[in-house]
This record gives structure tokens, C-alpha cells and sequence, in this order.
């Protein structure tokens, strides 16, 4: 299908059609095979059909080439337990014989005319001589076609054989040929082609075992591919053996006047056609009788039959009164045809070239023109044959494209699986998109998570189909932890998601690409952090996020798949006992790493928890929300300077507490701009002070350029004066700009401008000494109104903790270890997938990140590019928020959802539509027997149980494993 030449085919089919027509009655109408109505079974006749005319057709060409009857049984005696092969062979000869010198006049005279006045004129004629010197080579050459057993090839029989001669003439003294010569031995087998006749019947019986495992459809099966190999290497080695006598002997010859186009197989009938004829025309059959040394297997459509046949034809393989194939008779009729285009031929290269015994005879001779014709056209035959079965390939594939109206790809494969899913699987246990909406219950949602799967043909991204399983605190949903650095783990609770996704690859092909999309909404925010599952209690956490505002985040995944379970116990079953370990061993990891993870945390309750608020009271505190944050986030701000102090006041309201924390913000953002304009004044200074220095500088390098080295003392007090006088005026300048700034004396800042120049500090020293003073100026006083919060130690927090909280934390369900899962999975799939498709896949987080944000309400979303730089600062500005909202772990997280990902990827070897022509295998059969033991795995139920009632039967009947 993906090497067939349909131009040439049709080309070729048209041509042996004009010829058809002649050969049979003017009432047979046979046609192309695709233009006539037949049954699959039809098209299996078809191809034994073609074979078995190529069979005859070449050893038609092997009798013009001079293999007798009483030979062709000697071989196929030999095949029985032998190889038999043909042989070309032959020896050059080249040898000295004479010198010979000789005289050639040159076409040109010379003429020189004399006048005298006594004698007259008179003429003189003169030419050129040369004296050549030639030497005569004596060539001598033989050759020999031959077929012989086994490995000796002196056990033979010859076919062909020939030799020649010739006299090369040169004109220097050096051989123009090897003084001796081997032709390189040229071989071919022919054993398949003799074990296809019948010893007893001398008929061939080539046909296709339909029930055999390999045998996939009437192109795709091991009988077929035998033969195809069989006239591939014979065609090989007819056009070696063509191309010695044409590029290498034949050119010795020289002088001649033969026409060497001659030697060609266009005049030559090739009876291998592949042709239908419809039932109802086809009664009237021509009646030859076998046209060769082995006769066409009989059917029943052949009134006279061949005496000498009696082959067994399987049922179905051609049967003349139900098929479309043609019968054994016209098969012969074309055979004749061909062996009368030979007689043709070999007469007009007779009278062409001379013949091999007489005294014309060189080295090309009709022998050797023969053979050469003959070669041609058993390269022919291959090409015919070739293009014939793969037209019944063809045939199918346009049928396929027709009924269907389009070429499927692994796209609308993948659009097909998802509507065949919602047939076969009930309810309960049918795939969802994974599109999850990040909120509390009966609360609006802060945002969604999703993997989509991103079409290749251009098509608007979809979530990818899982099959769910959820598990709560009661039915195995443990506590969790994951570390966020060396010292602390942060212990997270809620709901566990366990998906299964099972995708397909055609030649390595699936059509699409996934992304991680994370999206918040306006007022909203979630932490998202990405990793695998490192045990039963255990998240390895790998990046993390802060999603907040309209983020929308991106994150390419990239899939890997490793060796499904029976290829990978086939590959270390002749390992040794220590490369067997190591190879487990890994692959364990291997197995582990296909637990994709991802945790999604909700900020808002956890400070509501972490302040000692009442649940819901951040709700509509917008503001208030956005603040905590900051001070969370941007300034690293203890949660003890801003949470409810819950044992003074047990009793107070929701209202009371969250006024009490909104005054405690507003403090520390008080304190956090007193700090930024001491900072600024800082900063102010620091600039004064370095104008200061410059001048300083100035003053002193256009002093020490007018003084000598010997009143370095004196000069210094005067650039200290010139220093003050010149820098006092921009002074005064620069803190007349700083409108926050108070007003300052002339003798104070004099003052303190003299004790900076006496302190002589380096301006970075005097920046850190400042730095470390302001905040002991820009501490805030306690508020009059509010109490200032205490520190509660961890077991007075755990006492005052809701019920439902003490309970969660006391749980005593046994933990669900989410690594055994690969491992199961594994199991089951080298017990029960026969074809060692379905390879687990590692879902890897891609290196280049973009994220949609939009600073302000006003402002148009910006679109940037988080590398891993930019994604490792993410992920630390994220652990410290956890570590902020988690009190550096002692407080655990109870709003949050742990979503695992189990990957496996169904793998075709070949193409959509190779895997449906060639192969005859329907993928969908295929891809629903994966998902269903990756759904009964993942869900821990049988088979049956996931299954529509009307789907059963079905199932059964086409994948009975899956049901012990």
C-alpha cells in the first residue's frame, strides 16, 4: 500500500488487457478486480491466483532458459531435503598474440610548384607517413548457467552454458584485460518456488492457510510474504546476471554492428493479471490445457481441467461457479500466450545476432541475447506480481476510504474512543473530562485545574477522558505530607482523585499534545503544586504555584513510555540473574514515576484556620484577603502578629474576629509604610552623603594637583572647608524636594554633617549601620483598643480545634499506598494483554511555562514565559506561603485535593489505517480491552461490573481474557 505505483500498475494492466481480449472468447469481459462485485473470500483467490501464475510463468522462463522435465524432477528430488540453487559462473582469459607494425598514409598531400627559367615549372607531391605499432590480445571467455544442491556445486545441473572469443587490438604493450578473469558467482534459491509443486502431479498447490495465526488478509500473511521474498531475489539475480553480460562482457566487443536494443521483454506476454469477471459472464471458459512442465492447480470452473493437476485448492480459494476469480483455464490460455511470445522473440534474435556455433560468432551471440532477454523478463514477472497483490492491498484501502468517506486519523480515533466510552461503560464508572473546579462545597468556585489534550489538526483543546475513583477520610483518603524544606513536612487532608487515562499512538503518532491548565478567577486564589507520589503517605512535591486573579496558567506535559510487560520480561529472559536484578529494579522506579500528582490547596479557609477565624468569614472580605496575602507573600509576615488570640476570648463573634485581625493588618501596614518612608529618607541621605563624597573627591584631586608633597597636612584642612562650602547649597537644595521631610536647622545639619566627616565610615558601612537602626524607629506601639495576640503553643490550638478537625486528625482508616497501583497494573497487563500494546507512560512536566496575568482590573491580560529560573522562584515564593499558612507545619491543611494520575498508552506498530488493512486488526477492540483492564485495575472491581449490560455479550465474545 505505501510502496504501490497505481500509474504503473494501470499502465501495465491495460496493456495485458489488449491482449486478454485477443486470447479469450469476445464474450468474456474480465475487468479490474475493484470494478467487479466479490466477497472478501475473492480476494484470497485472487492472490493464490496471481501466485500461482507467477509460478508457472517463471518456470516457463527456466524451460526457455533449457530446464527438461526429467531435470525439473532431479530438482525438485533435491528440494526435498536440500537447497537448491542457480548458479551463474564463468572465466576471462586475456593473453598476448602478436605485434604487428604497418605504414598509414595520411589523407593529406603536400604539392610544391618550381619555376626556372630554363626548365620551366615543375611539381613535387609529398604525404605524411606513420609507422603504427599494434598489439593483438586473444580473449577468450566462457560462462555457465547451472543449478545445483546444497553446497556443492559441482553437483549440478546445467542450463545454459556459452563461450566466446574476440581479438583486441591496442596500441600499447599492456594487457587491456586480467590475463585470468573469475566472474564473480552470482546465486539464487529456488527451493520455495520447486516445493510448491506436487512430486506425483507435477502441479503447482500454492495456497493460503486462512486459520493460521499469522495470517492477517489475503496480502498480509506468511505465504504471500515468502513469495514475495522468493521472486524479489530471483529478480535480483536476474539482473545480475543481465548486467554482466551487458555492462562487463558485451563491451569487450567492439566494431560490431549488432543492435543490442534488441535484447528487451516489451514483445513479452506477462500472464500474471489481476482480473475479476463478474459470475454471470463468466460461464463460457477457455478450455487449454496446461502450457508448461507443471501444470495450474484444477477448480471446478475448468470443464477440461489439466490431467496432470491435482492440487488440493482450499474452500473459498477460487471456486469458479461462486467466484469472480478466473479459472485455471484462461490461466493456461495466457501461459500459451506466453510461451508463443517467446518463440516470437527468440526469432527475431536469431536472425539478429549470430548464433553461438557459427564462424561469425564472437562473443555476442543469440545464446547470450536470450538469456539476457529472458532475464529481463523474469525481472518483469516480479514486478507484475508485486503490484498485483499489492493491488488487492489497494483495493481494500480505497474500500475502507469509501465507506467511510475520509482517511481516519489518530484525531478522529481519538473522537470516536470518546463516543464509544459513553456506550460501553455504565455510569458510574465512565470516563470524565478532567476539568476540576477548585472550591468548598456550596461555595462559588476560586478556579479550575484541567489537563487538555491539544489536536494537532488546529481543533479547540479538550479535556482528557479519565476513569475516576475517589477516595474520602473514611474509604482510605489518609492525611498526607510533602516536605517544603529540609526541617518541615506539611501534613494536607480532603479528598483523593484517582484517574486513569488511557491514550493510543499509531506509529508512534497520537495526534496531540497535553497541558497542565490551571486558571483563577477575579478575587480568587489557590496554590497548585505539581509532583508524584513518593509512598502511601508521601507527595514529592517537583514545582508549585500561586494561581490568583485571572491567572492562567500553562504547563506543557510530555509523555514517555516504557516497555510494556511481556516486551520487557521477553528482553531480560537471557539476561544473567544480576542484569535481570537491575533491570527490576529500575523498572520499579520506572513504574512509581507513573503516579503523576497534583495538590491543590485553597488559601482561603487555611487562613481562616490559621487566624482562628470562623469558617467562612474571608469569604466576602475581599480586601482584607488580598492583604493577608501580601503580608503572607510579599513581606513574610508571622501569622502570630495577626491572628485572633482564641484563648482570651473563646466567646467572640465572627465579626469580633475579623475586626480584631483587620486591625491588626491595618497596624502592620502602618508599620510596614512608616518603615518604607524611613527607608526613603534613607535613601535620601545615602544620596546626599555620596554627592558629599564626590565633591570631596573633586575638591581633593584639584588640590593635590596645585600643592607639593610636603604640605599634605595643611592642604587636607583646606579641602575639608572647600568640601563643606560646596556641598552646604545642594544640601539645602535636595531637602527643600522632600516634601515628607521635615524641615531642617542650618546648625544641625552642620553638626551632623561635621560628625559624618570625622566618622570618615564608607558609604556602605554607614548605609548597613542605618539599615539596622530603622526598624527599632518604625516598630509600632500596642494598639490601645486590641490586645496584643499571645503565643499559643501547639496542643492548646489542637484543644480548641472544631470536632470534625480532631476526628480527621485521629482517623484510623488504613492508608491507600497509590504506588502499588502501576505495579498491579503491570501484573494484569502481562496475564492479560496478549499483544504487549499497552506500555506505561511517565507524564513529565515541560521546561518552558506561560502564564496569562492581568495587573490590574483595567488592564489587558499579558501573556510570559516562566523558565526554570522563574519557575524555581515561584516555587519558593509558594512553600513560603505554606510554610506561613501551615506555621512552619505544625498546623495541617484540611482544604485540599490530591488528584493522581495513572498514564498507559496503547501502541500500534503501524499506521490508522496500515493497522486496519494490513494488519486486519480493529483498533477499537484493541483500545477498549486496555481501557477496560486499566479501569478494573484502577476501580478494583471485575470486569463485568463496569460494563452496560447491553456491551456484555459483545465484550465477551471479543476479549475473552478479560473475563475469568
Amino acid at each position: 500500500m505505501d510502496n504501490f505505483n497505481e500509474s504503473r500498475f494501470r499502465s501495465n494492466v491495460d496493456k495485458a488487457l489488449t491482449s486478454v481480449k485477443r486470447i479469450l472468447d469476445n464474450s468474456r469481459q474480465p475487468r479490474y478486480a475493484a470494478d467487479v462485485n466479490h466477497t472478501y473470500d475473492d480476494k484470497y483467490g485472487l492472490a493464490e491466483f496471481l501466485t500461482n501464475a507467477a509460478c508457472a510463468a517463471q518456470m516457463n522462463t527456466l524451460e526457455a532458459l533449457g530446464l527438461t522435465e526429467k531435470q525439473l524432477k532431479k530438482l525438485i528430488s533435491w528440494a526435498e531435503s536440500r537447497t537448491v540453487a542457480l548458479r551463474l559462473s564463468g572465466e576471462e582469459r586475456c593473453v598476448f598474440d602478436r605485434e604487428e607494425t604497418r605504414k598509414v598514409e595520411s589523407a593529406t598531400e603536400y604539392v610544391t610548384e618550381r619555376s626556372s627559367s630554363l626548365f620551366g615549372t615543375s611539381k613535387r607531391t609529398e604525404k605524411v607517413v606513420t609507422k603504427i605499432t599494434e598489439y593483438f590480445w586473444k580473449f577468450d571467455n566462457n560462462w555457465e548457467l547451472s543449478a545445483f544442491k546444497g553446497n556443492d556445486p559441482e553437483d549440478k545441473i546445467v542450463l545454459q552454458s556459452g563461450k566466446g572469443h574476440f581479438e583486441i587490438v591496442t596500441t600499447v604493450k599492456t594487457s587491456p584485460k586480467p590475463e585470468v578473469h573469475i566472474v564473480p558467482t552470482q546465486t539464487c534459491t529456488i527451493t520455495w518456488l520447486l516445493n510448491q509443486i506436487d512430486p506425483a502431479s507435477l502441479a503447482f498447490r500454492f495456497h493460503i492457510d486462512r486459520l493460521a495465526k499469522s495470517c492477517h488478509t489475503p496480502r498480509q500473511n506468511t505465504e504471500i510474504a515468502v513469495a514475495l521474498s522468493h521472486f524479489q531475489s530471483f529478480a535480483s539475480f536476474v539482473r545480475g546476471v543481465a548486467s554482466y553480460f551487458q555492462n562487463n562482457l558485451f563491451p569487450t566487443q567492439t566494431g560490431h554492428a549488432l543492435n543490442l536494443s534488441s535484447m528487451n521483454s516489451s514483445s513479452l506476454f506477462v500472464p500474471i493479471v489481476p482480473l475479476f469477471e463478474s459470475k454471470a459472464k463468466s460461464k463460457k471458459t477457455s478450455s487449454q490445457a496446461s502450457a508448461g512442465l507443471v501444470a495450474l492447480p484444477a477448480d471446478a470452473s475448468d470443464s477440461q481441467g489439466s490431467s496432470s493437476s491435482s492440487a488440493v485448492v482450499p474452500a473459498g480459494a477460487g471456486a469458479g461457479a461462486v467466484s469472480s476469480v478466473l479459472p485455471v483455464g484462461d490461466s493456461n490460455a495466457f501461459l500459451w500466450e506466453q510461451k508463443r511470445s517467446f518463440s516470437e522473440k527468440f526469432a527475431e534474435l536469431a536472425k539478429t545476432f549470430p548464433a553461438k556455433d557459427s564462424k561469425d560468432a564472437r562473443i555476442i551471440t543469440a545464446a547470450e541475447a536470450v538469456v539476457v532477454t529472458l532475464c529481463k523478463h523474469a525481472e518483469e514477472l516480479t514486478e507484475r506480481y508485486t503490484d498485483g497483490v499489492d493491488y488487492i492491498e489497494h483495493m481494500l484501502y480505497t474500500q475502507l476510504v469509501s465507506a467511510i468517506g475520509k482517511v481516519v486519523t489518530p484525531i478522529d480515533f481519538t473522537q470516536y474512543m470518546r463516543f464509544h466510552n459513553r456506550k460501553l461503560f455504565r455510569s458510574a464508572f465512565e470516563p470524565k473530562p478532567f476539568c476540576h473546579a477548585v472550591r468548598r462545597p456550596e461555595h462559588f468556585p476560586e478556579g479550575t485545574i484541567s489537563i487538555e489534550a491539544k489536536q494537532n489538526d488546529g481543533t479547540m483543546a479538550e479535556p482528557i477522558m479519565t476513569n475516576v475513583r475517589v477516595l474520602t477520610q473514611t474509604t482510605g483518603g489518609v492525611p498526607m505530607r510533602f516536605p517544603i524544606n529540609a526541617a518541615t513536612n506539611v501534613v494536607f487532608g480532603g479528598n483523593r482523585y484517582l484517574h486513569a487515562w488511557v491514550s493510543h499512538q499509531f506509529a508512534g503518532y497520537s495526534g496531540q499534545s497535553l497541558n497542565l491548565i490551571a486558571r483563577a478567577r477575579q478575587f480568587s486564589s489557590f496554590i497548585l503544586i505539581v509532583g508524584r507520589i513518593a509512598s502511601a503517605e508521601v507527595f514529592d512535591p517537583k514545582a508549585a504555584m500561586i494561581i490568583k486573579d485571572k491567572d492562567d496558567l500553562n504547563i506543557p506535559l510530555m509523555l514517555e513510555t516504557i516497555p510494556a510487560a511481556k516486551e520487557f520480561k521477553e528482553k531480560i529472559n537471557s539476561m544473567s540473574p544480576e542484569q535481570q536484578r537491575f533491570c527490576k529494579a529500575y523498572r520499579s522506579m520506572q513504574l512509581e514515576s507513573t503516579m503523576f500528582g497534583l495538590v491543590v490547596i485553597q488559601i482561603k479557609p487555611q487562613i481562616e484556620k490559621l487566624l482562628n477565624l470562623v469558617d467562612d468569614s474571608l469569604t466576602k472580605e475581599i480586601r482584607l484577603t488580598q492583604d493577608l496575602m501580601e503580608l503572607f507573600i510579599k513581606y513574610q509576615v508571622p501569622s502570630d502578629l495577626l491572628s485572633f488570640d482564641i484563648l482570651q476570648r473563646p466567646r467572640a463573634s465572627a465579626g469580633e474576629r475579623i475586626t480584631f485581625v483587620k486591625e491588626c493588618v491595618k497596624k502592620m501596614q502602618d508599620m510596614l509604610e512608616d518603615k518604607k518612608k524611613d527607608e526613603l529618607k534613607q535613601k535620601t541621605m545615602e544620596a546626599v552623603y555620596d554627592r558629599l563624597d564626590n565633591s570631596f573627591s573633586d575638591a581633593s584631586s584639584a588640590s593635590e594637583d596645585e600643592c607639593d608633597d610636603d604640605e599634605d597636612e595643611a592642604e587636607e584642612e583646606e579641602r575639608e572647608q572647600v568640601k563643606y562650602k560646596k556641598s552646604a547649597p545642594s544640601l539645602k537644595m535636595m531637602m527643600k524636594k522632600k516634601d515628607s521631610a521635615p524641615p531642617m536647622k542650618k546648625m544641625a545639619m552642620k553638626k551632623e554633617m561635621k560628625e559624618k566627616e570625622e566618622e570618615a565610615l564608607p558609604k556602605k558601612a554607614m548605609a548597613r549601620r542605618n539599615t539596622a537602626a530603622a526598624p527599632k524607629a518604625a516598630a509600632p506601639e500596642p494598639s490601645p483598643s486590641v490586645e496584643a495576640p499571645k503565643p499559643v503553643d501547639a496542643q492548646q490550638q489542637a484543644e480548641l480545634m472544631s470536632e470534625a478537625d480532631n476526628n480527621a486528625g485521629e482517623s484510623e482508616v488504613e492508608a491507600v499506598d497509590f504506588t502499588k497501583i502501576p505495579t498491579d497494573l503491570d501484573a494484569r497487563c502481562e496475564e492479560l494483554d496478549e499483544d504487549g500494546a499497552l506500555r506505561p507512560t511517565i507524564i513529565n512536566i515541560g521546561p518552558t511555562w506561560t502564564k496569562k496575568q492581568t495587573v490590574s482590573l483595567m488592564s489587558e491580560p499579558t501573556t510570559i514565559t516562566l523558565n526554570a529560573e522563574e519557575q524555581q522562584q515561584e516555587r519558593n515564593r509558594t512553600f513560603d506561603l505554606l510554610d506561613a499558612l501551615s506555621r512552619s507545619g505544625s498546623l495541617s491543611i484540611d482544604q485540599a485535593e490530591l488528584h493522581v494520575v495513572v498514564a498507559a498508552t496503547h501502541c500500534f506498530d503501524k499506521s490508522i489505517i496500515a493497522t486496519i488493512i494490513k494488519d486486519n486488526v480493529n483498533p477499537i477492540e484493541k483500545v477498549e480491552r486496555s481501557a477496560l483492564l486499566v479501569a478494573s485495575t484502577l476501580q478494583d472491581k471485575p470486569t463485568e461490573d463496569l460494563i452496560k449490560h447491553d456491551q456484555l455479550d459483545r465484550v465477551k465474545t471479543y476479549s475473552p481474557m478479560l473475563f475469568p
